[in-house]
């Protein structure tokens, strides 16, 4: 019978486990032939212990089968131990992957009764030699991932946990209109009010074959949340599997989630998706599905260094035992904020103060490196007078870059101020949990990341005076023509003279 049995090798089964290898001789008595089931200090996980078969031990296999305590002896094809271990055997090889290993010897399997024993870190179980399938004792929730798997008792045996599971990461990009420069995918950016910001999340599928082959389906859900100072653009969604645009046939986009999210896009099964086409695509471990979006940045936006969160967390198959349906498992949220700032103007009057009625209003234009050119208008703001005499105003909301501020509208007896040009800098974490807003600059002067703004100062000249009525300069005129007019008068007379003579 221990030919029978080669196939049943001493292996961990599916997705989520892996048995270590074994560690040298039997160390129970003969008579008993039990041996020690334990797990790792590191594990905190409970399994129960289940028997299907049991035998004696003989060079790495079991000779002498019989049904274990868990042996389903209703199984759906009327087989005895040893028929069932024959079965098991023809069906199986020295090559057969451990999910069909365990979709082999699950059917002869009985979970609705008493497990044999439990095991855990803290409680070693001894047991006879035998084939014997181990499963969470609790269920798995959040970012974790259930087992089941066989192992086979032929000496001491430690049972190394391998729970893989899905990663998962959200990130931003930062684009600079002034220099042209777009980063990289990271978790921090700025932007100007009514820009449009570039989103990704991406799923990253578990590495490990045996336990992405253990779930006939897989699903996977991103919810998205987004702050108030966002607007979602649904028509911008593209969801990917490793740069292969997939058709919307293959995804749901939820834009009322139930769960309070700002949307949720669901692949009811990643395993078989389509691309743009209609094709299938192969799926396969390690794989990375994303979804790329945009967002625009509103009139809501929070300034200043609290920024404006965009979280999101992946929901996914975690139970290979109901083949991925209905169970599944949620990562840690994670983050990426967007900030954006404020210019004020400081407005100051050289020689005298306007009418209130008559205060300046300033264009604000952004450097547009596609044009080489402050082309891009940012709007107009009126100077408004403060209760304690101070003149001021706002722009609110602007990225990083370089600047024009125009006087568009000056107060009457006054010069219209000269451009100011500036450079607004920022820096920010873009390799972070939770960014912050660490420096804000005009130019060289250091800005508030608290409030998030920067102030520029602008100053108008009173305008010079020109030369009244009945003043000096009036005088010299009125002097000047009667001179001209007395020389006029003696030339004449003098050529009156002349001619009469």
């Amino acid at each position: 019978m221990n030919k029978v049995l080669k196939g049943l090798v001493a292996v961990a089964a599916t997705a989520a486990m892996a048995v270590a290898g074994f560690a040298g001789a039997a160390s129970a008595t003969a008579a008993e032939n039990n041996y020690d089931i334990t797990v790792p200090s590191t594990d905190s996980h409970t399994y129960s212990v289940y028997q299907v078969f049991t035998g004696d031990p003989s060079n790495g296999t079991l000779s002498n089968i019989e049904a274990g305590q868990n042996f389903n002896t209703n199984n759906t094809k009327g087989k005895s131990a040893a028929e069932a271990a024959a079965d098991i055997a023809q069906n199986t090889s020295a090559d057969t992957d451990n999910t069909a290993r365990l979709a082999a010897i699950t059917p002869y399997v009985d979970l609705t009764g008493p497990a044999f024993g439990e095991v855990s870190a803290a409680n070693k179980l001894s047991a006879p030699a035998g084939y014997y399938l181990l499963k969470d004792k609790d269920a798995v929730t959040g970012d974790d991932a259930a087992t089941l798997f066989i192992v086979q008792v032929n000496g001491p045996v430690t049972v190394n946990r391998k729970a893989d599971k899905p990663s998962f990461e959200k990130k931003v990009k930062d684009v600079n209109d002034s220099t042209g420069v777009t980063t990289d995918w990271q978790d921090s950016a700025d932007y100007d009010m009514n820009d449009d910001v570039p989103f990704q999340l991406t799923a990253t599928l578990p590495s490990d074959a045996d336990n992405f082959a253990a779930y006939k389906t897989y699903k996977l859900v991103f919810h998205d949340n987004q702050s108030a100072g966002l607007t979602f653009k649904p028509e911008t969604v593209v969801v990917k599997y490793e740069g292969t645009t997939l058709n919307t046939e293959s995804y749901t986009l939820d834009q009322a989630p139930t769960d309070g999210h700002t949307f949720d896009i669901t692949i009811t099964n990643a395993k078989s998706v389509n691309d743009a086409d209609g094709a299938p695509i192969t799926v396969a471990k390690g794989g990375k599905f994303t979804v790329e979006y945009k967002s625009t940045l509103n009139e809501n936006a929070v300034i200043g260094a609290a920024g404006n969160p965009n979280e999101a967390s992946l929901e996914f198959s975690n139970n290979p035992n109901v083949g991925g349906e209905g169970n599944t498992g949620k990562t840690p949220t994670d983050k990426v904020i967007v900030f954006t700032y404020q210019l004020d103007i400081d407005k100051t009057f050289n020689g005298g103060t306007p009418d209130d009625s008559d205060l300046p209003e300033f264009t604000l234009y952004k450097f547009d490196s596609t044009r080489n050119d402050y082309t891009t208008n940012l709007g107009k703001v009126k100077i408004t007078k403060t209760t304690d005499g101070k003149y001021t105003a706002s722009f609110k909301r602007v990225d990083d870059g370089k600047y024009k501020l125009v006087e568009t509208k000056t107060p009457a007896g006054f010069n219209t101020a000269a451009d100011t040009t500036f450079e607004i800098t920022a820096d920010h974490d873009v390799t972070s949990d939770d960014p912050t807003l660490t420096s804000l600059k005009i130019n060289s002067t250091d800005g508030n990341t608290t409030t998030g703004t920067v102030v520029a100062d602008v100053v108008n000249q009173k305008g010079s005076n020109l030369p009244s009525t009945g003043g000096m300069g009036t005088v010299l005129l009125y002097v000047a023509g009667i001179a001209v007019f007395v020389l006029a008068g003696a030339t004449l007379v003098m050529a009156l003279r002349r001619r009469n003579a």
